[in-house]
């Protein structure tokens, strides 16, 4: 984790040199030799980017015997092996491992029993990364764009997230030139970060990090933001589905206006109206039909109704121009009254002959009539058969049709004796009727 270094370390003029302070020569005693010059660390500052770490080069300068060591933001001391005669040499790489921020060079010019010291600070950076978002990619002008992003930066392979670090907010119009800072935000607990700003004209916006005393500075990529002139707004009044209740398979009408704003609130024709319902119960929007307004802005719509539920009218708008969506109208859809059915009946039903030998044909016979201001035949419709042996059940044998006047005949073979019966199962327009039985012996 990176550590936060107090103010007036990191206040300190980097590049500068700081000499040691040296003791007054006592009289008589040797001249300590001048202390070394022309300190440089390339490269500067030393940016650790991978694991393998970053290697840096230290030089002085001094005509008597060199020495130099590293020292951390912490005092801790890192020996250098210097090489050459005049100007001396050294080389460490950085990795991960060694504290970031500002380091101290420490070169050392000895001859006898006296010495000289120059000191050099420099500041070891990690690597940093930053992204930003700008959303929407396309906003009415005078509206708001959200940026937003994270700061981090790596230790080892890992990427972390980076608190408390101060980012600037740039923008660049199109055709510009150049990035303007116009705001700043500090990133939270989580290296994160969010500003809104106003939509004023189309453009590029990024984010930029100047960098710590211990870490390297960042731009993000840009992200392109177009600000279009401000749409119109729409709305849909009067929106009516009637009548209510209605009954199932009957014809809903669905009414309303489509209105554009300006000045004043005025019918928008020429545009097409969506008509949606959802059922009760239900959670989905699904799309019956549409209209094109008129030159009052009205539409209309005529569906059959089916179910209960909501209904409500969509304008998807145009370019300059926002949709809108009407409030939802609910409507009962209810079962219609069931039509009155008409009586019926089966007479001079007839099972016969009577008695009937086993094996021989057995007749059936009747007629179905209905009531209409009067019994009359009642033709073209079913009619079963039916048969009960004695102390049993009634089973299904045969259907037969009526003729025109009502009259039905039929045939069955003997096998058994028992009672006969015709029925008539009714339709939406007539009930159901039985006719009398008949018994039925058979003779063996």
């Amino acid at each position: 984790m990176l550590k936060r270094i107090p103010a007036a370390i990191a206040a300190l003029a980097l590049g500068g040199a700081v000499f040691a302070a040296l003791p007054a020569t006592a009289a008589g005693a040797a001249a300590p030799p001048p202390a070394p010059a022309d300190l440089t660390v390339s490269p500067a500052p030393v940016v650790v980017k991978t694991d393998a770490g970053t290697s840096a080069t230290f030089t002085f300068k001094t005509a008597d015997t060199g020495s130099a060591r590293l020292v951390d933001r912490n005092n801790k001391s890192v020996p250098l092996t210097v090489s050459g005669t005049g100007t001396y040499t050294a080389t460490h790489t950085f990795t991960f491992a060694d504290e970031p921020g500002v380091w101290k060079l420490e070169a050392k010019a000895t001859k006898g029993a006296e010495s000289a010291t120059t000191v050099k600070e420099f500041q070891v950076h990690w690597i940093t990364g930053l992204d930003v978002d700008a959303t929407p990619d396309v906003v009415d002008q005078g509206g708001r764009i959200t940026l937003r992003g994270a700061l981090t930066y790596k230790e080892g392979s890992a990427w972390k997230q980076y608190d408390g670090q101060k980012v600037y907010l740039a923008f660049k119009p199109l055709g510009g030139d150049s990035y303007t800072r116009v705001d700043w935000v500090t990133t939270d607990s989580h290296g994160r970060f969010s500003a809104g700003e106003k939509a004023v004209r189309s453009g590029w916006w990024r984010a930029e990090f100047d960098g710590a005393s211990d870490t390297e500075s960042a731009i993000s990529d840009s992200d392109r933001v177009d600000v279009r002139a401000a749409a119109r707004p729409t709305r849909i009044t009067g929106f009516d589905a009637y009548p209510e209740p209605v009954d199932r398979g009957d014809t809903l009408r669905l009414r309303g206006r489509l209105e554009i704003g300006g000045s004043s609130w005025d019918g928008f024709k020429g545009q097409k109206v969506r008509v949606l319902f959802k059922a009760d119960g239900s959670s989905d929007w699904r799309y019956v039909a549409s209209d094109w307004t008129d030159a009052y802005g009205r539409f209309f719509a005529d569906v059959t109704a089916r179910e209960s539920g909501w209904w409500r009218a969509e304008y998807d708008g145009t370019r300059g121009v926002k949709g809108s969506t009407s409030g939802a109208d609910h409507v009962t859809v209810r079962a219609p009254e069931p039509e009155p059915v008409a009586d019926t009946r089966i007479v001079r039903f007839d099972a016969g002959p009577e008695p009937v030998r086993h094996g021989r044909y057995l007749r059936l016979k009747g007629s179905l009539q209905v009531w209409d201001d009067g019994w009359e035949g009642y033709g073209h419709h079913k009619v079963t058969l039916w048969f009960k042996k004695p102390g049993g059940h009634w089973s299904y044998v045969k259907t037969t049709w009526t003729n025109g006047s009502g009259k039905f005949w039929t045939k069955t073979k003997a096998v058994r004796s028992g009672t006969w019966k015709a029925v008539f199962g009714g339709d939406d327009e007539a009930g159901r009727s039985s006719s009398r039985t008949d018994y039925v012996k058979v003779k063996r």
